[in-house]
């Protein structure tokens, strides 16, 4: 068997000269949009599925990147989104979701020395620091359970014996019993794991360190980053009840606007695969002043996509080696998909 396949048919790829082929026929016109999460060398306790790179690699990626591309501000984006994606050029643009402290630390000090704009997708809740992610509610706990079995009621029942089963598994393995049901009571699921793990979560301590403050937000705007929203407390919306859904869009771009000074015209979807946005959250958001709305399904946005509320975006991950990403990004920019 050979250790990650995909990694090894793209570096088999860059080897004979392949890759170089693919990256000059993907400069066809058209907007790719890709998608960062933390920017770390370790995510510790936490959640590391949210690790998009290190702060070496994210340098290696968007100076390929923009070697190939011309890398476009949000502004540029949204305008072209508006005018069904009409363009001669090869564009991308960089965007970050949810607001990691390690966005304003190792990701915009790379972004300035590479002279590359970049987005980032806010949830105010946790700029707040009152909130911490249910993912990485959930790793931490898994990661610093001294039991033996960890028995959990909500939201079905599972049991995971830790000294059998690795904690990366049995973090996994919860995980995908969350967001099999994301509408169920989330603080009860906490509570239920909390005690099942004997762990108590200092949950404003932990989402301090964890994501920006308001400050380091305003030290984004005042380098030229742009802002978007990513909500007030990052819910499955198409899940919500319509006041509920109006409630996340329009608070969100409310208080990131006065916190931050700067216009809010675009949104991310939370999750941002079908299912957890629906058609009454397009509309909302229209309504409530979003001028676009960007997705989680992947592909390049030809010239011609009519839905500036249905952007698609390339999600980066980092168990991915940086020539791996060049080849998926080849390959959708290409051909309009990936084997990769």
């Amino acid at each position: 068997m050979i250790p990650h396949k995909r990694a090894f048919l793209a570096k088999g790829l860059r080897l004979s000269g392949a890759l170089t082929l693919l990256e000059r026929l993907a400069r066809r016109p058209g907007l790719l949009v890709l998608t960062y999460h933390r920017i770390v060398e370790s995510t510790g306790p936490f959640y590391p599925q949210v690790a998009s790179a290190t702060p070496e690699t994210l340098h290696d990626e968007l100076s390929a990147l923009a070697r190939s591309r011309r890398v476009v501000t949000l502004d540029e984006a949204l305008t072209l989104a508006e005018g069904r994606f009409e363009t001669a050029e090869a564009l991308a643009l960089v965007t970050f979701d949810d607001g990691y402290r390690d966005n304003a630390d190792a990701a915009l000090p790379v972004l300035r020395a590479l002279g590359v704009p970049a987005t980032f997708f806010l949830t105010t809740n946790f700029l707040d620091g009152v909130h911490l992610p249910w993912w990485d509610h959930v790793s931490y706990v898994v990661n610093t359970s001294r039991v033996r079995v960890l028995k959990v009621a909500r939201p079905s029942p599972l049991e995971l014996d830790l000294a059998a089963v690795p904690r990366p598994e049995a973090v996994a393995r919860l995980i995908r019993a969350y967001l099999d049901h994301l509408e169920t009571d989330e603080r009860a699921l906490r509570l239920d794991l909390e005690a099942s793990a004997e762990v108590m979560v200092d949950e404003a301590r932990l989402s301090r360190s964890l994501f920006m403050t308001w400050d380091d937000a305003r030290s984004l705007v005042s380098a030229g980053m742009s802002i978007g929203s990513h909500t007030v407390s990052h819910r499955a919306l198409g899940r919500l009840s319509e006041v509920e859904q109006r409630a996340e869009l329009a608070g969100s771009k409310r208080r990131l606007e006065t916190e931050l000074g700067c216009s809010v015209s675009a949104l991310a979807y939370p999750y941002g695969w079908p299912g957890m946005f629906d058609a009454t959250t397009a509309r909302i958001a229209r309504e409530v002043g979003y001028r676009s709305a960007f997705l989680s399904r992947e592909g390049i946005n030809p010239p011609g996509a009519a839905d500036p509320f249905s952007i698609l975006r390339l999600g980066v991950g980092r168990a991915d080696p940086p020539v791996l990403h060049r080849a998926r990004w080849a390959l959708h920019g290409a051909f309009g998909g990936s084997i990769l």
